[in-house]
């Protein structure tokens, strides 16, 4: 397996700082313990990836950057969390879309957003086959190709293009982001949703999602300003979803655990199997419904996982 020069994938910077070394071995062992599948040959040969932090970006990413093959994906959408029909994002993105408008959604599963919108102009791009088969049965066209492949014979084509939880999984992200404005008409809308850094994840140990094969990069809201640095593109606006009710369980369990770590000046891993860890873990299981009970309004509630930023194209 050739080994890519390690380089931030956004700003192809090489001022990168190392925050994490992270055996492979462990990874697969959680895989095989929390979903009961494994994960072994989406690492090929590689036996620990680093996970590192862009100072020219913002961004943080792991290398090598090794992105789930499609038997990985098949496997995770057998569970029924996985997909959602609803999002946040998919109310707070349609915002943006007018009746008259073109719009391309790259990762665009079997169509959901396309349900929220007026507009029938509509394309998406998607590589499970699956999905691909359950959108034609309503009518709706889906593209099983990349979104740099169809950037080449649609240049200036849609109004809106965007992308709902997929660039984390990207490791051409530079081609992905050129190839999305490309695919836009000057003046139009890039519209990507991704996981926050910002948000409470960052303080959740052994969150497998999170990382490789799974999620490649990770972005601050300041590695989403700064792609209009480096792209045709002016920020219009960044939104973070409010905590989901979902996620309030998690959520409180992380600001106890967060507590306990910085009273004792305990650094936080991606991966942490120390039994320190385990007995936190266990506190904070027990104290987390004083927390979540405490959640009861809008108000009360801190930001969720997801980060929806907009950007415009610039008419040159």
């Amino acid at each position: 397996m050739e080994m890519k020069k390690l380089v931030c994938p956004l700003s192809s910077s090489s001022e990168v700082v190392l925050i994490e070394k992270i055996k492979v071995k462990d990874i697969i062992n959680i895989y095989n313990k929390q979903l009961k599948f494994d994960v072994s040959k989406e690492f090929k040969s590689i036996k620990e990836i680093g996970f590192y932090h862009c100072i020219d970006s913002d961004l943080r990413f792991f290398f090598p950057l090794m992105s789930g093959s499609e038997a990985f994906y098949e496997k995770l959408q057998k569970f029924d969390w996985y997909y959602m029909d609803d999002k946040p994002e998919y109310e707070y993105a349609k915002q943006f879309v007018k009746d008259s408008d073109v719009v391309l959604e790259i990762g665009s599963g079997k169509g959901a957003f396309l349900k929220k919108l007026s507009t029938r102009d509509y394309v998406g791009l998607e590589f499970s086959k699956e999905a691909t088969n359950l959108a034609a049965k309503e009518g709706i066209c889906i593209k099983n190709e990349s979104i740099q492949t169809h950037a080449i014979e649609n240049t200036n084509t849609y109004n809106v293009v965007c992308a709902f939880q997929v660039l984390e999984h990207v490791e051409e992200v530079y081609s992905f982001i050129e190839s999305s404005t490309r695919c836009l008409k000057p003046g139009g809308l890039l519209i990507y949703s991704v996981p926050s850094v910002d948000s409470y994840s960052k303080y959740v140990s052994n969150f497998i999602l999170d990382m490789p094969p799974h999620h490649v990069t990770r972005w601050s809201d300041q590695a989403l300003k700064n792609i209009a640095r480096y792209f045709p593109l002016e920020l219009v606006e960044i939104w973070h979803e409010p905590l989901q009710l979902l996620q309030k369980k998690v959520y409180a369990q992380a600001v106890i655990k967060n507590s306990f770590f910085n009273l004792f000046k305990i650094p936080h891993k991606n991966i942490d199997n120390s039994f320190r860890n385990k007995i936190v873990n266990v506190l904070s299981k027990i104290i987390s419904p004083i927390t979540v009970n405490g959640l009861t309004s809008y108000e009360l509630m801190p930001r969720g996982i997801s980060v929806t930023s907009v950007y415009r194209k610039i008419k040159k």
